[in-house]
């Protein structure tokens, strides 16, 4: 049976795109956090990601955990957003609190998609 977004808890998800010129799926691991339905993620590599990139440019995403799978429409967080995820992520990933902290120093690309 497959979970709501919003139940989901693990620590890591799956996000599925594909290759703007190859079609090919790519997939990646990362840290996520949940807040109203909509999804969450760091890009590692800001704008330059490569999996950002494909996202942005299709407008969507998969989402894959061992509990399901949603799909949903993928834009940039909006600035204001920033304070509240960032918040998500501190209280959900406390056990690294350097990394939350050099995130609210210099915030990371967060991509949003609204899993519905």
């Amino acid at each position: 049976m497959q979970v709501r977004p919003d139940e989901l808890h693990t620590r890591t998800c799956r996000v599925v795109t594909h290759g703007r010129r190859t079609g090919a799926e790519h997939v990646v691991t990362v840290w996520f956090v949940i807040i109203e339905r909509r999804f969450y993620a760091a890009s590692r590599h800001g704008l330059r990601g490569d999996w950002l990139q494909n996202a942005l440019e299709a407008g969507s995403l998969e989402v894959r955990s061992a509990k399901g799978s949603w799909q949903g429409a993928a834009t940039l967080a909006a600035p204001e957003e920033i304070p509240q995820v960032l918040d998500a992520f501190a209280a959900k990933y406390r056990q690294h609190p350097s990394i939350i902290a050099a995130w609210r120093q210099d915030p990371p690309v967060f991509v949003r998609a609204d899993l519905g």
